[in-house]
């Protein structure tokens, strides 16, 4: 089950409470917790007006400052230029990564199929008898002596039979 939604409220004196550990907190802990997959939702105490945005802007910008982010001048200005750019290639990442989450699906799926019949194939090897099947001769038909077999016979250059030696 996912984690509901963590609740930071943020007071007028700037302060931050996180009500999921009942204690005043900081942008580094909620950075923290941001790292660590939690969601956040930042709200202002005395309005009730979402204040997430704002906080995780502060927080990418304390990163870039501690110089965390390598290009970050560049990133900042093509995301200020053209955000619906960024989003755009967001999306078909996001869409990329379903695709190949179902390939694999797939490649699962059809790696367990080979498995199942591979291991029907050697089920089916070990059922078998080792010994070759007998001839089945028709009613009344007398048995046949096995001689030994003789070695065919090879020719030579001019094309004439000739028996090998042993």
């Amino acid at each position: 089950m996912a984690e509901p939604v963590r609740l930071i409220k943020r007071y007028a004196n700037r302060k931050l409470y996180d009500t999921g550990s009942g204690e005043l907190t900081s942008m580094r802990r909620i950075e923290e917790l941001v790292r660590g997959g939690i969601d956040i939702r930042v709200v202002d105490h005395d309005t009730g007006d979402d204040m997430t945005s704002e906080v995780l802007v502060g927080i990418l910008g304390n990163a870039m400052g501690a110089g965390t982010i390598e290009g970050d001048k560049s990133l900042l200005l093509s995301l200020i230029r053209s955000p619906e750019d960024l989003l755009a290639a967001m999306l078909k990442d996001e869409q990329r990564t379903e695709e190949l989450r179902a390939m694999g699906e797939r490649v699962r799926l059809l790696s367990a199929t080979i498995d199942a019949l591979l291991g029907q194939m050697d089920q089916e090897g070990d059922d078998a008898s080792p010994e070759p099947p007998a001839k089945v001769q028709p009613a009344g038909a007398q048995p046949v002596k096995a001689e030994p077999s003789k070695a065919p016979a090879v020719r030579n250059r001019a094309g004439r039979a000739r028996t090998p030696r042993s």
